[in-house]
């Protein structure tokens, strides 16, 4: 019944991803049988970057080797990535440098996406832009948006009366746009919620992920995710997402290339991001352990993860990407 209902709300489309949420409760390890059946019922490939084919130490062991394997099958490989500190022809220049074949129209990052966002709605003012210059400023350049806020904006003065003064607002503001930006502090975090105050004003952000990936355990790297938390607060209002979990660059992908999603699967390494993008978007997933999300978050044929939600299940997980590599 609950199905059923959920069915009439959402339609056939809604069905497909509704139903492939309930059914797929448990995790299959990556096997030769299972790879086998992945090699001959998916035509396209989307894989997570950073965690999954590399880290900040390079390529991850295997992963070059696998894509190389799927190529050669004449498989379609997508590189789908949440960070928007870089642009796509920076990660063209990085698949190269690390072996990966990739053209631009095969990467699909927050920063081109976010740009692409505001011309496809035909936006027309300003954007107020937490973020790098070289990256979402270069994407909104190339989208012919104006915007302004990059670098570095020191904070002036030691109290509340002294920071008013130097909170001088552009009317031409209709957006704010948060993407990761080292340069983060207080005084953009105060600019944008005051843009924000306006509810006319769009409020953008790349994504919502809390950490990077490091091979080094005990560091952390936040990510885009602290950067648009305290706009997101002091602003009290909810940004539009353009990274994953939501569906905007499969969207893209799918428009672009004329993708069937029941022959697409989507390889990550967080179950928070990666693999309900994949829910979401009606996709199969498989979970690397390279980088963040770890064994005890999944729900396995031989036990249950100490922290494991049966909501957020990939279809299969493996260790590293060489693990599907291998039966290919």
């Amino acid at each position: 019944m609950r199905l059923m209902l959920k069915l009439l709300e959402y339609g056939h489309k809604g069905y497909r991803r509704i139903h492939h949420s309930f059914t797929m409760s448990v995790s299959q390890q990556i096997n030769e049988n299972n790879a086998k059946q992945i090699i001959e019922t998916v035509d396209n490939f989307l894989f997570d970057c950073d965690g999954v084919l590399w880290d900040g130490s390079g390529p991850i062991e295997g992963s070059l080797e696998t894509i190389k394997k799927l190529k050669s099958l004449g498989k379609k490989v997508y590189y789908v990535t949440n960070n928007s500190s870089k642009c796509r022809d920076d990660y063209v220049a990085k698949c190269k440098e690390y072996g990966f074949p990739a053209e631009t129209e095969e990467i699909v990052c927050t920063a081109y996406i976010a740009a692409q966002y505001l011309k496809t709605i035909g936006y027309q003012g300003k954007v107020y832009l937490i973020g790098k210059e070289e990256s979402l400023g270069y994407e909104l350049k190339k989208a012919g948006i104006k915007y302004f806020g990059t670098g570095p904006d020191p904070l002036k003065g030691t109290s509340y009366q002294e920071w008013l003064t130097e909170i001088q607002l552009d009317p031409e503001v209709k957006c704010v746009v948060v993407g990761f930006d080292p340069h983060i502090n207080y005084m953009k975090m105060m600019r944008a919620a005051s843009y924000l105050t306006n509810p006319e004003c769009l409020y953008v952000a790349t994504n919502e992920d809390g950490s990077l990936p490091v091979k080094e355990k005990n560091i952390c790297i936040p990510g885009t995710g602290c950067m648009v938390l305290p706009v997101t607060v002091a602003a009290n209002r909810n940004p539009t997402l353009m990274g994953k979990p939501e569906t905007n660059m499969f969207d893209v992908l799918q428009k672009v290339h004329n993708l069937d999603p029941s022959k697409c699967m989507m390889t990550g390494d967080r179950i928070n991001t990666d693999i309900m993008f994949a829910k979401k978007c009606g996709i199969r997933s498989l979970l690397v352990l390279s980088g963040i999300s770890t064994e005890d978050e999944l729900i396995t044929p031989s036990g249950k993860g100490s922290m494991a939600d049966d909501q957020k299940q990939p279809d299969f997980y493996a260790p590293c990407l060489a693990d599907l590599g291998k039966f290919i």
